[in-house]
């Protein structure tokens, strides 16, 4: 008892849970936007909802261990099986769920220099549109705009957020840019209302403070502001 209780008041671990639970909210938010289809069936859910804890839960260590963690690749892989469980019957689906954590697992080799611009485009791409396009796709059996155009600014959060994850190295302040900049391009996808203009602040001010924030906090408190960010957008 003494060890799980020990366990459990790890910094890390309780960072862990907190940065998984957030994710997983945001995914489920975003996936139940615009759906009009069939409920997923109660197993469904919770193999999904295993996956994107087990998934979120292992590129978190993946990141904070600077992509040298060992037991990061080994929830993504967990993950990847609970993914094959939700659709047993849907292969589209499968390999859906498979990328990210296909993609996960090859980052942590440097060899390959998916720790780079071209990864993180991937990482963004992969993390914003994976649990919410399954969820949306497993419920309606087709993907709509009125679905995807929201996913767009989603994605580009991950690009502004976990920009220093993939380049931590100092680069000119000019490049620094790109990536906010990319964020309130896609805002214009959307129609214009005061949820939009919060969501550019809100973008924009974290930006700003995220480098100033300890780093040892900083994908936890990435993490609740992009729930709020989820939340400003899929309305």
């Amino acid at each position: 008892m003494t060890t799980i209780m020990a366990f459990f008041k790890n910094r890390t671990v309780q960072q862990l849970f907190t940065f998984a639970f957030f994710q997983n909210i945001l995914w489920w938010v975003a996936g139940s936007t615009a759906a009009t289809g069939t409920p997923l069936a109660t197993d469904v859910k919770i193999y999904l909802g295993g996956y994107g804890m087990l998934l979120a839960a292992g590129y978190f260590l993946i990141l904070k261990r600077r992509f040298q963690s060992h037991i990061g690749p080994i929830l993504v892989v967990a993950a990847a099986t609970l993914g094959f469980l939700a659709a047993p019957h849907d292969h589209l689906v499968q390999l859906f769920a498979l990328l990210l954590c296909i993609f996960l697992v090859l980052a942590c080799v440097p060899q390959l220099g998916l720790q780079s611009v071209y990864g993180l485009v991937v990482f963004s791409f992969l993390a914003g549109c994976g649990v919410p396009v399954i969820l949306f796709f497993l419920r309606n059996h087709y993907l709509a705009t009125q679905f995807l155009l929201p996913m767009i600014p989603l994605v580009a959060s991950y690009l502004v957020f976990f920009e220093h994850s993939y380049l931590p190295a100092a680069q000119d302040w000019r490049w620094s840019l790109i990536t906010p900049a990319v964020m309130l391009v896609t805002l214009l996808f959307l129609d214009f209302s005061w949820r939009v203009v919060i969501a550019a602040v809100l973008a924009l001010a974290y930006w700003w403070l995220q480098p100033k924030i300890n780093a040892r906090y900083q994908l936890v408190t990435t993490s609740v502001i992009q729930l709020f960010l989820g939340l400003l957008l899929f309305k």
